[in-house]
């Protein structure tokens, strides 16, 4: 039954937008419950350890993801085959293991990870590393058109590993435990659930060239540093604000700056489906085809957006203060702020993708290098100076600044093109 579900669609393309949809929503959400849990049992340790660590395995998870998703199916002449792409997988997998266990190792050594924290950031930092790793195979699965399987076996597994994480701390209150089981459950499935999906799709065997493997490294070199840098743009005011505010003051950003973190995952349902129809649209040279979908997508994109800051205006203190059982009555300002800024992520990631779509990926750093060094100048400052409020309205400033600026490439190269 399990294996005539996954593999069976009446309609793929139908199919595909809904259980993307659905896998995205459960991705972007899972912070969500899982915090709603810990904040009202562990509220100090636990929440923010858990934050932490979540921080930290997904800035892994972009180690090793190495940006190639958007590369790899988009390859619609498959210049690099899928066991090149499986190969460097494995590569930038093991690279993410090294850097997460030395990483943690050096905070533990300095005293600055007690042996809970230790243990709990790599055990989560483990599980997303198996994302990461089902990320190319679910890659090879999109580029042949069943973004559907794909879309299937993720809702499938992130579903059972929330069930799975809420269950096991709200019996054991205990993150490494917690953290272990939900370890094992995750593998398990991907082994089980990536077999069922990948039995019919055997890969022609190619005689693998060392050189041709490292060769797509240095060429998506670009995106990976593009990705990192992001990673650390979304994070870079929970980063400002950690060496300079209170504690309260940190727990209270972080939980009204969910809501951002949630759209820019949730954006990736609007254009994830399209990619290789987008690539295919791009190699025949169909220009004006590309121009409406591009537009249709970016206005989707405007009234989702439009939709998140007039929800979070009326409901989103009274729902957020709910969840997380803190009163969050003063911060209005600043989610409007933020959720404004969610907004233009959306738009820099949807840019992101056709800027990759089309090959020009190596304009991305530019973007991505130039909003970093910007916070990293003056983003301790704002905050010294103009506090929450402050370094909301500078992080909008940049990452709208970014979504123009890939904007602005993305009509230049449709105008070379035609």
């Amino acid at each position: 039954m399990l294996r005539r579900f996954i593999c069976n669609s009446a309609d793929v393309q139908k199919s595909a937008f809904i259980w993307n949809t659905c896998a995205s929503m459960l991705n972007a959400f899972q912070t969500v419950f899982i915090l709603m849990l810990i904040s009202r049992i562990d509220p100090i340790l636990d929440a923010g350890i858990f934050t932490i660590a979540f921080a930290i395995a997904n800035l892994i998870m972009t180690v090793s993801r190495y940006g190639i998703r958007q590369f790899q199916a988009s390859d619609v002449h498959e210049k690099y085959s899928f066991q090149t792409y499986r190969n460097w997988r494995a590569v930038t997998t093991l690279a993410s293991i090294i850097v997460l266990c030395a990483y943690v190792g050096y905070c533990y050594g300095t005293g600055n990870y007690s042996y809970y924290k230790s243990i709990v950031v790599i055990l989560i930092g483990f599980t997303k590393i198996i994302d990461a790793f089902e990320d190319v195979l679910h890659g090879m699965l999109q580029q042949k058109n069943h973004l559907d399987i794909a879309g299937k076996v993720l809702a499938v597994r992130m579903l059972i590993y929330i069930i799975a994480f809420l269950t096991l701390y709200y019996i054991f209150q205990d993150l490494i435990i917690t953290a272990a089981g939900t370890f094992v459950i995750s593998l398990l499935l991907f082994l089980y659930l990536n077999h069922i999906a990948l039995e019919n799709f055997s890969s022609e065997k190619k005689e693998q060239d060392i050189k041709n493997i490292f060769r797509l490294g240095k060429e998506c070199f670009p995106l990976f540093l593009s990705s990192s840098l992001v990673m650390y743009i979304g994070n870079a005011p929970k980063y400002a604000i950690d060496t300079i505010l209170n504690s309260e003051e940190q727990a209270c950003f972080n939980y009204i700056f969910m809501p951002v973190f949630v759209i820019g995952l949730m954006s990736q349902f609007v254009y994830q489906p399209i990619i290789h129809k987008i690539a295919i649209i791009w190699n025949d040279g169909r220009i004006q085809e590309l121009i409406r979908i591009i537009l249709k997508q970016a206005a989707l994109i405007l009234v989702l957006t439009l939709f998140a800051i007039t929800g979070g205006y009326f409901l989103g203190i009274p729902v957020l203060s709910l969840i997380y059982g803190v009163n969050l009555a003063g911060y209005k300002n600043e989610l409007v702020i933020l959720l404004i800024a969610g907004g233009m992520l959306a738009f820099v990631n949807f840019f992101q993708m056709i800027i990759t779509v089309t090959r020009y990926q190596n304009w991305l750093i530019w973007g991505y290098f130039i909003g970093s060094a910007i916070f990293v100048l003056l983003g301790k400052y704002i905050v010294n100076q103009a506090g929450l409020l402050g370094i909301s309205i500078f992080y909008a400033l940049i990452v709208s600044g970014i979504a123009v600026l890939f904007a602005g490439m993305t009509v230049f190269i449709i105008i070379r093109k035609d």
